[in-house]
């Protein structure tokens, strides 16, 4: 049994001595090796793919340009000796599918003034602001119109009637409410 520069054994026989012999033996190098190299450029793409996610997900890139999957690695005809080779075919099939593309992140949020939005229950009667939240300690004393949580919160007013909620703000973050009713 020959070997090959894989940890994929490959049955190559060194009793045959025939060209066809030594042509089957190369052919089953070569579709070993386009397999070796189409696994190599699918994690070098998938990779790549990640780090443009990191940047579009920071907001540093829109996600109108992602990289798209290179091309595989076949075994090509036949040359004019009979030995097939791997070679890239341009109009071949991709190495894998694109994966899903992130939201556009660097388009700013347009917020609108005095707008409450209640976020997560954090524990007791206390919840976050969520992230529409532009209301503020003086707007009437802090004290919030009759109004709804999160659709799917937990916590004591998530029982789908409006509350009264108190802003209280924070020398770090957002800030926090506090349920009244």
């Amino acid at each position: 049994m020959g070997t090959t520069i894989t940890t994929t054994p490959i049955d190559l026989s060194p009793d045959a001595t025939s060209l066809a012999a030594a042509q089957a033996n190369q052919l089953a190098s070569s579709q070993q090796m386009a397999a070796q190299q189409n696994a190599n450029l699918k994690a070098i793409y998938l990779t790549a793919f990640s780090n443009w996610c990191l940047n579009v997900n920071a907001g540093r890139i829109p996600n109108t340009n992602p990289p798209q999957p290179p091309t595989q690695y076949v075994v090509g005809s036949p040359d004019h000796d009979g030995f097939q080779w791997p070679v890239v075919d341009p109009a071949g099939a991709a190495v894998c599918a694109m994966p899903p593309i992130p939201p556009d992140q660097s388009t700013p949020v347009t917020l609108t003034p005095n707008t409450v939005d209640v976020g997560h229950w954090i524990t007791g009667n206390w919840y976050s602001p969520g992230p529409q939240n532009t209301f503020s300690a003086s707007n009437n004393n802090g004290v919030t119109p009759p109004t709804m949580v999160e659709p799917g919160d937990t916590g004591p007013a998530a029982d789908g009637k409006p509350h009264t909620f108190q802003f209280y703000t924070a020398p770090v973050g957002q800030g926090w409410y506090l349920m009244l009713s």
